[in-house]
């Protein structure tokens, strides 16, 4: 399948895996969702983080979590989607739970590889040689290196954030830890 095919798929698997968690979720155990909710609120600082910073398309992104990934939002996006699984970790359907890590690993390894190979291969259309030098410079998801110095100056921007709607992503996160907390102490 293409590149555009596969994200064009992005959405619809997305629901079709978010109607099987939802099923499962009735299996949370309380004591796997301190851990499951420190995961999700980390994802979620990241993501807001990177957020006040990302002008896209205009400019190459530096500051903040830029300045030691290229890719802080997909990051922040693993770690809410694996703390979420986490949170079926006791599951008395252990096969199921297994599943739901492998289709979301899986799920996620192939559509943002493919969306960042693609944004990318836009970023070096768009901004030339000064993203070309910041690819060269930046590793794409672990912060392997720490911050890299010299790359210049950039402050968040609330501005940014919102434009962004990055708090789209913080509420709907909150909902479904709403959501597993809720099944998890009354049931049902």
């Amino acid at each position: 399948m293409s590149a555009d095919g596969w994200l064009r798929l992005r959405v619809p698997l997305g629901f079709i895996f978010a109607a099987w968690y939802l099923w499962l979720t009735r299996y949370a155990r309380q004591e796997m969702l301190v851990v499951s909710t420190l995961m999700v609120v980390l994802g979620c600082g990241l993501r807001s983080w990177a957020a006040g910073y990302l002008l896209k398309g205009k400019r190459v992104a530096v500051g903040g979590p830029y300045a030691y990934i290229r890719n802080p939002l997909y990051l922040g996006s693993f770690l809410i989607g694996s703390g979420f699984c986490l949170a079926l970790y006791q599951s008395p359907l252990p096969a199921a739970v297994l599943m739901s890590w492998f289709l979301y690993a899986m799920g996620f390894v192939l559509l943002y590889a493919t969306k960042s190979r693609s944004e990318e291969e836009e970023l070096v259309r768009t901004l030339g040689r000064e993203y070309q030098a910041y690819r060269r410079r930046v590793p794409v998801f672990l912060p392997v290196h720490g911050k890299v110095a010299g790359l210049g100056v950039q402050r968040f921007s609330a501005e940014l954030y919102r434009r962004n709607r990055e708090y789209q992503c913080v509420m709907g996160s909150l909902a479904v830890l709403a959501l597993l907390y809720w099944r998890t102490l009354y049931g049902s």
